[in-house]
């Protein structure tokens, strides 16, 4: 792909998020990901190894890469729009951002559909949650997400994009983040079969979870030095080694304790969120998006020849 076609793809896959949304369930990449995945998880029998699911991320990943390389090329001059949708199928804006804000409105009108709802985002035990735990639970998502659903696949574009295969990139990650969200738990059928897909994920999001905070200080420059203290005091609290990186980056940017109970408390001295938080956080996250697609956009225009 040229630098100028690399640019248009991704000017393309932006504005279809933003403007269009999620694709239909039978055309889309991520669905058809999930079936790989479910159809091999399917063939390792009861008791997968670890070097079982070496063996089904190799092929996963492999396929997915292959398959959306094939695509764009058969379709010639239409390539560019079929790699664009393709793009597009490795962020997910328009959804986190709805979601979210969607939960945030039901925890505020009906906390029973709120906690029913919940699980689109979260993995945690929603039956016992307090209303305050709620809307931290919708905060830490939304900015957990932020790096695992739009940054790291769009800093992989962008890395890649220059030896010709930044397409191929976005889709290898967003081939371990889905295999990662269906195998990457450390329950007695999945922790063998899930350990390399787990790993890989970490992996993958260990160097856009960390440029993250830069985004979030610099998205509200009044409290950017809190956002940053924040994320440097208290990113290791949480169990994964990159979620806590913007997530106590938001808590410091929006004054915030935000807490997963049981587990973690980010920013002990920040104030308890109420629902009004939620178009507080939603509204940092857009500008945090703004300056990520206005940073990825110039990156793109400076490759051009």
């Amino acid at each position: 792909m040229s630098e100028t076609a690399s640019l248009l793809t991704f000017v393309l896959a932006l504005a279809f998020d933003v403007l269009v949304g999620e694709p239909p369930a039978k055309i889309h990449p991520v669905v058809w990901i999930g079936k790989l995945i479910s159809y091999l998880k399917a063939m390792t029998g009861p008791t997968p190894t670890k070097i079982t699911g070496l063996i089904v991320a190799s092929i996963v990943i492999l396929s997915t890469v292959v398959a959306g390389h094939i695509l764009v090329w058969m379709v010639g001059p239409l390539g560019i729009f079929v790699a664009a949708y393709l793009l597009k199928s490795t962020f997910a804006v328009r959804c986190l951002l709805q979601t979210s804000s969607d939960i945030g409105k039901a925890i505020d009108n009906d906390m029973n559909m709120a906690k029913g709802m919940l699980p689109a985002l979260v993995g945690r035990n929603t039956a016992d949650l307090t209303r305050a735990q709620a809307v931290s639970s919708v905060i830490e998502s939304l900015y957990e997400n932020y790096v695992d659903a739009i940054l790291s696949p769009i800093l992989l574009y962008l890395a890649f994009q220059p030896l010709g295969l930044g397409l191929e990139a976005a889709l290898a990650f967003k081939a371990i983040s889905t295999m990662d969200s269906m195998l990457g738990y450390k329950t007695k059928s999945l922790k063998e079969i899930g350990y390399f897909p787990a790993h890989l994920d970490d992996l993958a999001n260990f160097i856009p979870a960390r440029i993250s905070i830069f985004f979030i200080a610099m998205a509200n420059p009044k409290r950017a030095s809190e956002a940053l203290d924040t994320a440097l005091k208290y990113h290791s609290a949480t169990p994964s080694p990159n979620s806590g990186w913007p997530m106590a980056a938001a808590a410091g940017s929006l004054n915030l304790r935000l807490e997963k109970p049981g587990f973690y408390v980010l920013q002990a001295k920040g104030k308890d969120p109420d629902t009004s938080d939620v178009p507080r956080a939603l509204s940092l996250m857009t500008s945090v998006l703004i300056l990520t697609a206005a940073a990825a956009l110039i990156i793109l225009a400076l490759l051009q020849p």
